[in-house]
């Protein structure tokens, strides 16, 4: 069986998007194809078994969240600070204080096996 690492990095084409790539009107062409083989070695991962039209799907699919991911790549984001939110907005909080006290005979009600305020349960481990 193949260790983690090398069974984790399915090779994938390189899916850079040159000028001459976009069509006449601005428009991206489909994305690359995988590297020969990805595929069946992705499926046998995810234990997948898909007919041949929902194999060509889902590499088309999955061509294209590369390609996007090598846009965003590309973008400079020089000097941009990282958000924990796209929006800066503030939660609004509520104080954490106790508004019910506990009431044990009522929890322990439904029970079926309480002693001394405990709950009893079978024992499972001998």
């Amino acid at each position: 069986m193949e260790d983690c690492e090398s069974a984790s990095a399915a090779p994938v084409a390189d899916t850079s998007v040159s000028a001459d790539q976009a069509d006449a009107a601005g428009r991206r062409r489909a994305a690359p194809p995988l590297a020969p083989g990805a595929m069946d070695k992705l499926m046998r991962l995810a234990a997948l078994t898909l007919e041949a039209e929902e194999q060509r799907n889902l590499e088309r699919d999955l061509g294209m969240i590369i390609e996007l991911i090598d846009i965003m790549r590309a973008v400079d984001t020089t000097g941009v600070a990282p958000l924990a939110h796209p929006l800066e907005v503030e939660q609004p909080l509520r104080a954490d204080e106790v508004t019910e006290k506990p009431n044990r005979t009522r929890f322990q009600h439904a029970a079926p096996a309480v002693r001394d305020g405990l709950y009893l349960v079978p024992r499972v481990v001998e």
